[in-house]
C-alpha cells in the first residue's frame, strides 16, 4: 500500500456562536485542506497511471468539486445558530449549514465525507487534515 496526498486552499467565513473567544463573531479563515487517500500501485502496463495510487489531477479534481466550489468565498454556519444563519443565507449565495458548530472539527469531518464516495475503486480516504490557520488544524480520519 502507498499513501498520496492532495493540498487545496479556500477562503472561507463561519463564526462559533457558543465560543467564548473572538471566534463567536462573524469572520474568515484562509483555510488548507489536505486529503490522503491509499491504494495499491496501479500495474496496468501502458496506463497512464501506472505506477500511481491515482492520479494527483484526479484527487485535486474531487476536492475541488466537492469542498472548494462548495465552500470558497462562501460561509459555514450551524443550522441551530438562527440569528447568523438567517442573516447568512440572505446575504451569500454559497452558504454550508453544518449539523454541529462549524469548528475545524466538524469542517475535517464534512469535508472527508465529501471526498471519500467519489475515489476510484482501491484508493481510500485515510485522513483529511483541515487548516484553520497556519497554526491551527484538525484531522479526521473517518472513525
Amino acid at each position: 500500500m502507498m499513501r498520496i496526498s492532495r493540498k487545496i486552499e479556500i477562503d472561507y467565513g463561519h463564526t462559533l456562536p457558543n465560543s467564548f473567544s473572538f471566534c463567536n463573531q462573524l469572520h474568515g479563515h484562509r483555510g488548507v485542506v489536505v486529503a490522503t487517500v491509499e491504494g495499491n500501485l496501479i500495474e496496468r502496463k501502458g496506463d497512464g497511471e501506472e505506477g500511481m495510487v491515482m492520479d494527483f489531477k484526479f484527487l485535486k479534481d474531487i476536492l475541488i468539486e466537492h469542498i472548494h466550489d462548495k465552500l470558497d468565498h462562501g460561509f459555514a454556519v450551524w443550522k441551530e445558530d438562527h440569528e447568523d444563519l438567517d442573516f447568512i443565507v440572505k446575504r451569500n449565495s454559497r452558504v454550508l449549514i453544518t449539523d454541529e458548530p462549524p469548528t475545524a472539527e466538524c469542517l475535517a469531518k464534512w469535508a472527508f465525507n465529501q471526498i471519500q464516495p467519489h475515489l476510484p475503486d482501491g484508493v481510500t480516504l485515510k485522513q483529511l487534515r483541515w487548516y484553520e490557520t497556519p497554526n491551527n488544524w484538525a484531522d479526521f480520519d473517518g472513525r
